[in-house]
């Protein structure tokens, strides 16, 4: 179903729960140059476990509307889809679809009221969106004042300096329960982003693989495993 949101609609896909029982929504937010099918492999053991499943394709991404996905867009779709569908018992996420949850979570995009779930699961999740901003930088050949332009022009269109998307910072803000798991094969995001989000606080848990890399982690039986035992947890 299209859900509407300020810059379009993203398509949300609805997975109900075996059985009569629903212990509450949980929903999937896929990386970049991804769409919502990624994250399939989560959806029939939650379902089994009672939950609700929703998945969406952020802007520009699969069935969605759209040119272009920044994290302001991307926080404004999970916003809109969070109304539609909440109250959200927990977040799992991929790649950059953790920067955009914990942005959401944490309201560091002043245009949006901040989303709420009771837990948080992000696999393969940068910790730095600054670092992630310098290093595509480096990539396309910005000098330093190319790089300061860059970061002026996310201010502009975030309404908050790139600082302000700092991941440990946000989390320790939100404070829910979250599962962080990172393969130290990664060659998309190392693991010290891991570790930096590890540090947040004692509501961190980390689980390390091996083997994985950055895409084949969302369909590792073990990380399936993991975050459905996670997300059905009732320990803080």
């Amino acid at each position: 179903m299209a859900v509407p949101f300020p810059c379009g609609s993203v398509t949300a896909y609805v997975f109900a729960p075996e059985g009569a029982s629903q212990r509450g929504t949980v929903l999937l937010v896929h990386g970049w140059n991804s769409e919502a099918a990624f994250m399939a492999a989560f959806a029939a053991p939650l379902r089994e476990a009672g939950f609700r499943v929703v998945a969406f394709d952020l802007p520009a991404h699969g069935a969605s509307t759209g040119r272009v996905l920044n994290l302001p867009l991307g926080v404004a779709s999970l916003a809109a889809v969070a109304r539609a569908f909440g109250p959200l018992h927990a977040i799992v996420t991929h790649s950059f679809g953790g920067a955009i949850a914990l942005a959401a979570l944490a309201g560091s995009v002043p245009s949006q009221p901040p989303v709420s779930a009771g837990r948080l699961a992000m696999i393969a999740a940068p910790s730095s969106i600054k670092q992630i901003t310098r290093r595509f930088g480096a990539g396309i050949g910005l000098g330093r004042r190319g790089q300061a332009a860059l970061e002026r022009r996310i201010h502009v269109v975030a309404g908050n300096p790139v600082e302000a998307f700092e991941g440990p910072a946000q989390l320790a803000a939100i404070g829910v329960p979250t599962l962080v798991v990172h393969d130290r094969q990664d060659r998309e995001l190392d693991f010290r982003h891991a570790e930096a989000l590890a540090a947040a606080g004692s509501f961190v848990d980390l689980e390390e693989t091996s083997g994985f890399g950055h895409r084949r982690i969302l369909q590792a039986k073990p990380v399936i495993e993991s975050v459905t035992r996670f997300v059905g947890s009732e320990e803080r």
